[in-house]
């Protein structure tokens, strides 16, 4: 028995479109080419932040055991730590508070990283970056402002992954430009085209 555990928020969880269109059952299906005994494991919750991520990880039972289990692990994080830097679509970004969502964020990966590593060394584990769906839509005035935001959040999370043998999966490069195709009605999370991409991504990094 081999296990793919999916880790992470509502892109993890496939917000907005029904299970069998989202990016672990996709992705899933394609290691399931490979090797037919594959369980996967969708824990993907809506809304989870960095700090809820790293509870269920240290408090979890289940979850650990799963994670403990994993062959291949996914884990996409960091979006709704970001959003207390927008209110509303009548305010600018508020970048006053980076510094320290950012440190936050720092802070709660690391730790991340050394729970799944301390109880499975040997996991591939496959952490995405974060994108901007924001060219589309209520905030597409803050577009720019937010890509910088994003950038500097992608660049911790790419050097976290290198510290702990993770592999970056480059969802910010797979998605931008493309977003009226590929970001679903709700101008924030993928469409099914969307989530499409993302398993696609994935199985090929």
């Amino acid at each position: 028995m081999s296990i793919y555990l999916a880790l992470g928020d509502s892109i993890t969880a496939g917000y907005g479109v029904g299970s069998i269109y989202t990016f672990p059952t996709v992705y899933g299906n394609f290691l399931k080419r490979h090797n037919q005994q594959l369980i996967v494991y969708n824990l993907g919750v809506n809304g989870l932040t960095t700090q809820g991520l790293l509870g269920q990880l240290q408090f979890n039972r289940s979850q650990r055991q799963l994670v403990a289990q994993a062959a291949v692990i996914t884990i996409t994080i960091g979006s709704n730590d970001l959003l207390n830097l927008i209110r509303n679509s009548n305010q600018a970004v508020n970048t006053s508070q980076l510094p320290m969502i950012l440190g936050n964020i720092a802070q709660n990966l690391a730790s991340v990283g050394e729970v799944v590593r301390q109880l499975n060394p040997m996991a591939i584990v496959k952490v995405a970056t974060l994108y901007n769906p924001l060219s589309v839509g209520l905030y597409a005035q803050y577009t720019v402002q937010v890509q910088k935001v994003i950038d500097t959040t992608n660049a911790l999370i790419i050097t976290w992954a290198k510290r702990y043998g993770f592999v970056v999966v480059d969802i910010d490069r797979e998605i931008r430009g493309k977003e009226r195709y590929l970001i679903g009605p709700d101008y924030v999370h993928p469409s099914a085209a969307g989530y499409s991409v993302i398993a696609k991504a994935f199985a090929r990094y």
